[in-house]
């Protein structure tokens, strides 16, 4: 069985919102209840008063970050404040001090494109609107706020350094149209019935998703395959078109961006129609994140939940290939690094919408206690309320247990994987008690 991180579209597509929560239960724990008990030699202890003091005590961790190409940042809840927090704080060291230019958000392409266009002005225009246009809501809030104006702000002092926002999702595909609609739609009269599909394509497929949040909505199945395929046809026309169009260097690679991710955006009909399988939202994400670092040297920072940024897949019946960690892998052999974070008790934001959207409304819900025999259990036992640690060192204790993945609904605190750590993240991070993000 699929969980709701793994294959959300296709839940969408088999399911009424009411019941799509219920239908993507993770299988039951394993027996063992008994706490771990941790070698204290394996704690590295970690300030989260100020950022000078983080730095500080994450430096081992930073070390093991900075050679890498891809250095992935999960989250075990969506919406938790401390998560947003310490997320920008590493990868502002990685910016600052190990040339990582990008952050890449779980958002589609085109939206993080439009918000990064702001990052990159002089005259420094208001983030708060665009983000609440352009980026889904589990990114609406305060804490992402800070770390897109420390950008903004980086930006304008460094002109020769500039650090960027993308995305490597594919949910809502009208902002990559936008881009290429503005970019292409006065270089050749040829490509213009291509661009006016994919901009019907997009606006159909947004309206549908938008749509899947009515509990009276019925999905129509023969006309998502047909708009999606049209969708996708037109994308690939347009990319393979792209290199006869006269751009600017720049302008030329931020479209060929937008149409393979318009592309993605398409997968899921063209899977079903021509493979008769599901789209693995994880290798899309890998595939996206491989056409953002094609450049020598570039160096990103992935910003996404736990679920997707494993190496390790959450259903041990998937035959996908794994979380996106796996899949990026084996695209880049030794140069991928994932950080899971986890929480044991507290608040977080998250929406009563099965399918999160730029409109979903954000509040704060309580996470309950751990579940017995869970990573969260034994590790909220640590006496330091927040810690890493790196999960190749566990030794005998590298079992396979629980852990909880919280999403963005209320209903997903009850949601648990099986992981062996070490095969999962090559290190965590913990925080005792979080709150709940700031809505914007």
């Amino acid at each position: 069985m699929k969980t709701l991180f793994r294959s959300l579209f296709a839940a969408a597509l088999v399911t009424t919102a009411a019941t799509a929560v219920s239908a993507q239960a993770v299988p039951a724990a394993p027996a063992d209840t008994a706490r771990i008990a941790f070698n204290p030699a394996l704690i590295n202890a970690v300030n989260t008063q100020g950022f000078e003091q983080f730095r500080e005590t994450v430096r081992p961790l930073i070390a093991q970050m900075a050679g890498k190409k891809v250095v992935a940042l999960g989250e075990g809840t969506h919406g938790t404040a401390e998560f947003y927090k310490l997320r920008f704080w590493l990868t502002r060291i990685l910016m600052e001090e190990h040339c990582f230019t990008q952050v890449a958000l779980e958002t589609t392409y085109g939206g993080a494109r439009r918000v990064d266009e702001a990052l990159h002005q002089r005259t420094a225009p208001a983030l708060k609107p665009l983000m609440q246009k352009h980026l889904l809501s589990i990114w609406q809030n305060q804490e992402t706020a800070e770390m897109l104006t420390w950008m903004q702000a980086y930006n304008r002092r460094h002109r020769g350094h500039q650090v960027s926002l993308a995305g490597i999702d594919a949910g809502f595909g009208a902002d990559n149209a936008q881009l290429v609609q503005q970019g292409l739609s006065q270089r050749n009269p040829t490509l213009r019935p291509h661009i006016e599909q994919l901009t019907k394509s997009a606006a159909f497929q947004d309206a549908m998703w938008m749509k899947l949040n009515e509990k009276s909505s019925k999905f129509d199945q023969p006309a998502w395959l047909s708009n999606g395929l049209a969708g996708y046809a037109a994308a690939d026309a347009l990319l393979k078109a792209l290199p006869t169009a006269r751009l600017p260097r720049a302008q030329r690679e931020g479209l060929e961006l937008a149409l393979h991710n318009s592309r993605m955006v398409f997968d899921y009909p063209y899977q079903v129609k021509f493979n008769r399988r599901e789209s693995s939202r994880d290798s899309l994400f890998a595939a996206m994140t491989q056409q953002l670092v094609r450049k020598p040297g570039s160096k990103i920072v992935l910003w996404s939940h736990n679920a997707h940024l494993s190496r390790q897949s959450t259903d041990p019946a998937d035959n996908n290939g794994g979380g996106a960690g796996s899949f990026l892998e084996r695209m880049f052999p030794g140069q991928y690094f994932v950080l899971g974070t986890s929480t044991a008790f507290g608040t977080f934001a998250a929406t009563p919408q099965v399918f999160v959207s730029p409109l979903s409304p954000m509040a704060a819900y309580p996470l309950p206690a751990p579940k017995a025999g869970s990573w969260e259990n034994s590790l909220a036992q640590v006496s330091s309320p927040a810690f890493f640690f790196n999960t190749h060192q566990l030794g005998t204790q590298d079992v396979q247990r629980p852990q909880r993945l919280v999403g963005q609904t209320p209903a997903s605190v009850s949601q648990y994987a099986d992981f062996q750590l070490s095969k999962a993240y090559d290190a965590l991070l913990f925080v005792r008690t979080t709150t709940a993000a700031t809505p914007l």
